[in-house]
This record gives structure tokens, C-alpha cells and sequence, in this order.
């Protein structure tokens, strides 16, 4: 049984050793195709007043938006392995919760995936079909996000450190939230968020594309964390004892 429960423990190690590499890969692929878009941004890119799908559209990025576009849709792809090695090793105390969790992460991918691929093949799928494109980004963070906090709560019933990464991974979604109700309530008359804010001088800080901007890269942060957690229950787990 010892030897048993022994490999078992060695091949879920490497396995998200191996998961890890995906990660990797799938952040430089997407940083890569991030900055290569960017850069063949008409007028140049401010990030702090210019949303992401802006910067993936065939419409608004001619020349660059084919870079983010498949960068999107590989990167999704390479972090299955990610997903599948984390699913192995994470805690199974709860098992609803975790396989709602690693659930949600897989649909975060899917639609993420989709949703690169459809920028790079289709000009404006919601012109074709109402609100396509924004139902398949929400669905993209709603799943990616919801499964990392859910793995992250989980891992905070046996360790309260992982309180702090939760916060931080929350924290531009309640920025939004606020900043957004408020433009709503006083100032109505702005408009969508673009780099004519910048001109009018509305402080970054109420712009949804410098929160949006934020998420993503916590987002990415909080997925690598997510390895950390389940090599800590590992260390953990009373089974292993």
C-alpha cells in the first residue's frame, strides 16, 4: 500500500512538474503575441484606456490583432496539461467544490480558446449574432476566474496565507465594480472607454480598461499560484504521513 500510495505521489509530482512547463509555455506564447499586437496598434497603445478586445479586433488592430488572436487560442490550449496536472494533486477534502472548480477552469478554456479563434477567422461575430463575442469573454473569466478562487478558498481552509492571493485576484473585479457605478451615477456622458478619456483628462483609475488590464494579469498570476496550493497539500495531506 505504502509503495503504491508512494508512485502515485511521484507521478502526480511530475506530472505537475510537467504541467508547470505548460504554464510557461502558455504565458510566453501569450505575452509574445500580446506585445508583437500591441506593437501594430494604430496611433499606439495605451493600455490604461484601451480594452483588450479593442486590441484583438480585425476592425480596430488590422495589422496586429491576428498576433493576440492566436496567441489567445494556443494559450488556452497549452494550459489543459496545466489544468489536468493540477486537477491530480489538488485536495480532495471537498469534492464537489473541487470538481466544480477544475470544472469552471476548463470552461474558462474552452471559451477562451473559441473566443481567439473567432477574432482571428471572424471580422464581427456579433454583428452575425447579438452579443456572441461578449458572452464568450465573460464566460472566459467568470470560468477561469471562478475556478481559481474556488481552488484558492479551498486551500485557505488548511492554510490562511492563501487569503492575501485572493484578495489581490478579487481586487480589480471590486475596482470595476465601483469605479464603473460611480462614472454611471456622475458621469454619464463620457461614453465607451477609449484614449479620448486620456484627452479629456479622466484619471486612468476610473477607466474599465486599466482595471480589465489588471484582472488579466492577476488572472495569469493567480493560475501559477494554483501550482503552489496543491504542492502544499501534498506536503500536507494526513494521508501521507
Amino acid at each position: 500500500m505504502r509503495s503504491s500510495s508512494s508512485q502515485y505521489k511521484t507521478g502526480g509530482q511530475r506530472e505537475l512538474t510537467l504541467g508547470i512547463w505548460f504554464y510557461l509555455a502558455s504565458l510566453t506564447v501569450f505575452s509574445v503575441g500580446l506585445i508583437l499586437s500591441a506593437r501594430y496598434f494604430p496611433g499606439g497603445f495605451d493600455w490604461t484606456y484601451t480594452v483588450a478586445s479593442a486590441l484583438a479586433s480585425q476592425k480596430h488592430n488590422p495589422q496586429g490583432s491576428i498576433w493576440i488572436a492566436a496567441a489567445l487560442s494556443l494559450a488556452m490550449i497549452l494550459l489543459w496539461p496545466y489544468v489536468s496536472a493540477l486537477s491530480r494533486n489538488v485536495e480532495r477534502t471537498h469534492a464537489f467544490a473541487t470538481v466544480a472548480a477544475i470544472v469552471s477552469l476548463r470552461i474558462g478554456l474552452i471559451c477562451g480558446a473559441l473566443m481567439g479563434l473567432e477574432r482571428l477567422l471572424i471580422r464581427d461575430l456579433s454583428a452575425s449574432v447579438d452579443k456572441a463575442h461578449e458572452a464568450l469573454g465573460i464566460l472566459t473569466f467568470f470560468g477561469l476566474y471562478t475556478g481559481i478562487l474556488l481552488l484558492f478558498v479551498l486551500a485557505m481552509l488548511h492554510r490562511k496565507g492563501f487569503v492575501l492571493p485572493i484578495l489581490l485576484i478579487t481586487s480589480p473585479l471590486l475596482a470595476v465594480g465601483i469605479t464603473q457605478f460611480w462614472l454611471y451615477l456622475e458621469q454619464r456622458d463620457l461614453g465607451w472607454v477609449d484614449t479620448s478619456w486620456r484627452a479629456m483628462g479622466v484619471p486612468f483609475w476610473f477607466s474599465f480598461a486599466f482595471w480589465q488590464w489588471l484582472a488579466i494579469g492577476f488572472l495569469w498570476a493567480g493560475l501559477g499560484l494554483l501550482a503552489i496550493t496543491t504542492t502544499n497539500h501534498r506536503r500536507r495531506s494526513p494521508k501521507e504521513h
